[in-house]
């Protein structure tokens, strides 16, 4: 099923990418291939899957989070949004996108965020 924004690649002999503007009654989809109307709803990553409002709270979240240079802090600042979101069971998708997001972060930098939360079960205790 397409959402609302969802990401369109190539197809046939339409060779730019587009996205979804419009559902119709018959099944149908209206892609925009227009570069506004992509870098509305994937302008950090391709949120393909997410609502039409989850892509706009998850850009929104990201658009400030971007406005910082330095890139731990970016790491940081998604961790925070994860851990805030992570207690709303509407935001999992958001929450996954931003996991995915963050980890995108950490390859590129090869940082890690100062502090995160987990589930006690998933922390391996080693024996000495």
């Amino acid at each position: 099923m397409a959402h609302i924004g969802d990401l369109v690649p190539k197809s046939g002999i339409y060779t730019e990418p587009g996205v979804v503007v419009e559902k119709k009654e018959n099944g149908n989809v209206v892609v925009s291939t227009e570069p506004m109307a992509v870098n509305k709803y994937h302008r950090y990553t391709n949120t393909s899957g997410l609502s039409e409002n989850e892509k706009l709270k998850f850009n929104e979240i990201l658009d400030q989070i971007y406005q910082k240079e330095d890139m731990t802090e970016r790491i940081n600042d998604i961790q925070v949004e994860i851990d805030r979101l992570k207690t709303e069971p509407q935001s999992h998708n958001i929450v996954q996108y931003l996991r995915n997001q963050q980890t995108y972060l950490v390859r590129e930098s090869k940082k890690l965020p100062n502090t995160y939360q987990t589930d006690e079960k998933s922390i391996v205790k080693t024996v000495i």
